[in-house]
């Protein structure tokens, strides 16, 4: 199986929307209280479009067989400016997200490299994520790579 990594082009923009269809269902299971399904795509071609062409921000995809299984996207992020905070940038990386039937197969691995070697070019020595605890996949995932748990964000229903 060959894997080609590249970055997204509009035309990519429904195959795009079927793997957001996937990561979204998993997230309305299993926070009811927070996602719902939309009438529409969950993401507009605008937002696709904005992610392609700021140069700030990236949307990478995987091709197998000339067909887009797994995206990632990032963006690079500050540091607010408040005394305590030290200046920094970072890469937030918004997600990678693998087609289910493709999972299992490096295809997140080969994205994350990408997405470092971008970070890199950019001069950037940092990624940060966040992932919804009910997503063990993907934090074992982060995990085998090296990342590290930074803090939690709990709640309380009233």
């Amino acid at each position: 199986m060959d894997v080609t990594i590249r970055k997204a082009v509009i035309s990519d923009y429904e195959s795009l929307c079927e793997i957001y269809v996937e990561i979204d269902e998993q997230h309305r299971i299993n926070h009811p209280e927070l996602f719902i399904k939309p009438d529409e795509y969950a993401r507009a071609k605008e937002y696709i479009q904005e992610m392609i062409n700021d140069s700030n921000k990236a949307l990478f995809v995987a091709d197998v067989d000339s067909k887009v299984v797994a995206f990632a996207e990032c963006y690079i992020q500050q540091s607010s400016n408040f005394p305590v905070i030290k200046k920094r940038e970072w890469v937030q990386l918004d997600g990678i997200a693998v087609k289910k039937e493709y999972q299992n197969r490096h295809i997140g691995s080969l994205l994350l490299e990408k997405i470092t070697e971008w970070a890199n070019s950019k001069d950037i020595q940092r990624i940060e994520l966040k992932v919804y605890s009910f997503n063990k996949n993907a934090e074992d995932f982060y995990s085998e790579k090296g990342f590290q748990v930074l803090s939690k964000v709990m709640y309380m229903d009233l």
